[in-house]
C-alpha cells in the first residue's frame, strides 16, 4: 500500500461531517458464514436507495477476490460518519468510499487507511471557487469582512466544507446567519446556507449576498450568459473526488487483492460496466503522493474546522 493567507489557491481541505456517531441505519445482505466476505460501507440518510447503488458494486468487487478466499460482497449503510468510524474500528466494514472530507475524518478517527481515489466523468480531483459581482466591491477575501457569503448544501465538500475551512484556516472569523440581510460584525464574515448551487448563484447576481462558493466544475454552467457580471475572488486547492479507505486491521494480502481488483477493474468490459453503474465511475487510481501527502494537504483544514462539524452525510460529487 502503497500548512495563512498564502494558502488561497493552494490550500486543500479534508474535514468531517459529524463528530459523534448517531444510531446506525444498517442495510446488509445475509452472509453465509462459510464463505469469505468483503463488506463495503457508505453513509446516507436514504439507506435503501444507497444500498441499491452500493450492493451491486460490492458483488462485482467480491467476484474478483477469489484468490484470497472472498466470494461474497456485502453492503452496510449508516447515517453518520461517526457511525462509519465505529463500524470500521469494530471490523464490521472493510472498505469505505466517500468524498475527501468525510473520508479523512473517518480515517483519522477509525485508523482506516486511505488507499485509492475514484475518477468520475474524466475528473479525479476538483476544487471550489468563491465569486462575486464585479460591481460588489469584493476583490479579495478581506473585502468579505462585514458582509455575507452563501454556501450551498450544508453537507457538500465543494460548496460548504472546503471553502469554509479555507476561510477559517486563513484566520477569518465566520458567523452563521439565518437571514442574508442580517447585520454582520465588521471583523467577521457572515454566511448563509442557500441549499444549492443555483440559489447561491442567483443570490450573488441579485446582490442578495456579497459572494458565494461553488464547485468549480459548475461555475461556468451556473453563471452562464451572465459571466461578464461576476469574477472569481479566490479558489481552493484541488482535492480528490472520492477516496477509498480500508480498515486498519484488514489482512495485508486482502488489502493488496482489493487494491489490485479496483485498479484493474476498468480494463475489461464486465469491470467497466460495474464501474459505470457505481455512480458513473471511470476508474480507480493510487493516491497522488501516497497517504502522507494526502494528510499533509488536509491537516490544516481539519484543524481549522476542529469539532465544529455538521452531522450530515456527503452526497456524491
Amino acid at each position: 500500500m502503497r500548512g495563512a493567507r498564502a494558502w488561497v489557491g493552494c490550500i486543500v481541505a479534508l474535514l468531517a461531517t459529524a463528530c459523534g456517531p448517531r444510531s446506525a441505519a444498517v442495510v446488509a445482505t445475509p452472509t453465509p458464514l462459510s464463505t469469505g466476505v468483503v463488506t463495503l460501507g457508505s453513509v446516507s440518510l436514504t439507506p435503501g436507495q444507497e444500498y441499491e447503488i452500493l450492493q451491486p458494486f460490492a458483488e462485482a468487487l467480491a467476484a474478483r477476490l477469489g484468490a484470497v478466499g472472498i466470494g461474497v460482497g456485502r453492503s452496510v449503510v449508516v447515517d453518520s460518519v461517526g457511525a462509519m468510524a465505529e463500524h470500521l474500528r469494530a471490523g464490521d466494514i472493510d472498505v469505505y468510499i466517500d468524498s475527501p472530507l468525510p473520508a479523512a475524518f473517518v480515517a483519522r478517527r477509525s485508523g482506516a487507511v486511505p488507499l485509492l481515489t475514484r475518477s468520475k466523468q474524466g475528473v479525479a480531483e476538483y476544487h471550489s471557487v468563491i465569486f462575486a459581482r464585479k460591481d460588489s466591491g469584493v476583490r479579495t477575501l478581506d473585502d468579505l469582512r462585514g458582509r455575507v457569503i452563501a454556501f450551498g448544501e450544508p453537507f457538500s465538500t465543494a460548496s460548504y466544507f472546503l471553502p469554509r475551512a479555507t476561510l477559517q484556516a486563513l484566520g477569518y472569523r465566520l458567523e452563521r446567519l439565518d437571514d442574508p440581510a442580517a447585520a454582520v460584525p465588521a471583523d467577521r464574515i457572515g454566511y448563509v446556507v442557500s441549499g444549492d448551487a443555483e440559489s447561491s448563484t442567483v443570490w450573488v447576481l441579485k446582490s442578495k449576498v456579497a459572494a458565494a462558493a461553488l464547485n468549480a466544475d459548475y461555475y461556468g454552467e451556473m453563471v452562464g450568459a451572465r459571466s461578464g457580471e461576476v469574477e472569481i475572488v479566490a479558489r481552493t486547492v484541488d482535492v480528490p473526488r472520492n477516496v477509498v479507505c480500508v480498515r486498519r486491521d484488514l489482512a495485508p494480502e486482502t488489502v493488496d487483492a482489493i487494491e489490485r481488483a479496483l485498479l484493474e477493474m476498468h480494463n475489461d468490459e464486465r469491470g467497466r460496466l460495474a464501474l459505470t453503474r457505481f455512480r458513473g465511475t471511470e476508474r480507480f487510481d493510487r493516491l497522488p503522493g501516497g497517504v502522507r501527502a494526502f494528510y499533509v494537504r488536509l491537516e490544516p483544514l481539519l484543524e481549522a474546522l476542529g469539532g465544529d462539524l455538521e452531522g450530515e452525510p456527503e452526497p456524491d460529487p
